[in-house]
């Protein structure tokens, strides 16, 4: 499941939002207090009434304060609805009270039937009947990831892992690296008696292979990923030093946090794949671009639509290098029928302009980026980016003015 659409009313400060999604990714460009982060906080709500429905798993919801006010008086109600890419349609209402006036003030709601009837098919019911089935995974990285919870002992740890596990918390956008570690400590260490019991030790556990290649996809310079003890820590062989996570630069701990906590969840909710990072996914990330030098900003985006080919991204960046970055591959789908030579540019990922969307936000409207024509974005429109560059451009045509006289 991956979402086309989303419907916001009266949510914190939009009075009405609709918003289309690419396939594969979608980028909400802005400054602060545009709203980028009200769209994340809205779709992990809408997405939060799906985990709500599923085994020992809950999910997000409205709070009060969601409720949009205009002069300190509340909107009657606050509504997300979604729409996904095979048409199933719901949405969640928060209502300001319960008095007959404000229900009669509230429009009529789709509710969450169709999509409650659309997760027993696809999951609870052939989890019951011990069938196969996909578990989709869901995601939502805010800034505060930054800030892993690192477990300092292994007392508590769970010994074993159910699927659906994958979706604990998956949706609150703090820090949840701490799961991931659990889940990797105890992989390596079933891992371990596998290589005992078959006497090799080229044997690989499936789930775990599938996170370190994950890790190898978008971090080429580290490898070997593993659970140290004494004291206990996350370690990775980089430049042939064994460190420990915590020891990493922000933006390599900040990347690498997020992508063991994802892959884990991927590999945990669909064990049985050959590769459960091709598993559908739905992954927010606010900020995409944090403690990221300028350099990796540029190829962050291939990165990880390779490592997870069949999720859906949908990201916030102040970046205008990411930002520059999806014509890169919006071009490379352009050429990809054509045959050339240059390695570089064959190993830039293909994105037709169908999987992109991208919105610059303003705090009053959503101007897509996207231009229907040559489908490029269109830069023109990302008005901060380019007034450093005007006030040059001015300077620079004054010191010619000037130069002209003499």
């Amino acid at each position: 499941m991956l979402i086309e659409k989303l419907t916001i009313n009266n949510f914190r400060a939009k009075e009405h939002l609709q918003m289309e999604f690419g396939s594969r990714l979608t980028l909400l460009v802005g400054e602060n207090g545009s709203g980028k982060t009200t769209i994340l906080d809205a779709l992990a709500i809408g997405l939060g009434a799906l985990l709500t429905h599923l085994p020992k798993v809950s999910g997000i919801s409205f709070k009060s304060s969601d409720i949009k006010q205009h002069k300190n008086n509340k909107a009657p109600y606050t509504r997300v609805g979604l729409k996904s890419i095979n048409g199933i349609e719901w949405d969640r209402t928060l209502r300001r009270d319960q008095s007959k006036k404000t229900v009669s003030q509230i429009p009529a709601a789709k509710g969450l039937s169709v999509l409650k009837k659309y997760i027993d098919e696809q999951v609870i019911n052939p989890f019951n009947e011990a069938s196969d089935f996909t578990l989709p995974v869901f995601s939502y990285y805010g800034v505060s990831r930054a800030l892993l919870d690192v477990p300092l002992r292994r007392r508590g740890f769970p010994k074993t892992h159910q699927r659906f596990e994958a979706l604990e918390n998956a949706l609150n956008s703090a820090s949840r690296f701490k799961s991931a570690f659990v889940w990797f400590y105890n992989k390596e260490n079933e891992e371990q008696r596998k290589q005992k019991e078959l006497r090799s030790f080229d044997y690989k556990l499936p789930e775990l292979e599938a996170v370190r290649h994950a890790i190898e996809t978008v971090f080429p310079d580290i490898s070997e990923p593993h659970i140290m003890l004494n004291p206990l820590r996350f370690a990775v062989k980089m430049n042939g030093e064994i460190l420990d996570i915590m020891q990493l630069s922000d933006g390599y701990k900040t990347l690498l946090s997020l992508l063991i906590d994802l892959a884990s969840r991927m590999a945990l909710a669909n064990p049985h794949l050959e590769n459960p990072l091709e598993a559908p996914a739905i992954v927010l990330i606010d900020e995409i671009d944090l403690h990221l030098h300028p350099e990796w900003q540029r190829r962050v985006i291939g990165d990880i639509l390779s490592a997870f080919p069949n999720s859906q991204f949908i990201l916030t960046t102040h970046s205008p290098y990411v930002v520059a970055s999806i014509n890169n591959h919006l071009m490379r789908h352009h050429i990809n029928e054509y045959t050339f030579d240059n390695e570089d540019l064959k190993k830039i990922l293909p994105l037709s302009h169908t999987q992109v969307a991208a919105y610059y936000l303003n705090g009053e409207d959503e101007i897509n980026l996207m231009d229907k024509d040559i489908k490029l974005l269109d830069n023109r429109l990302i008005h901060p980016f380019n007034a450093l560059s005007e006030t040059y451009e001015r300077m620079r045509d004054i010191q010619w003015e000037n130069r002209a006289d003499d």
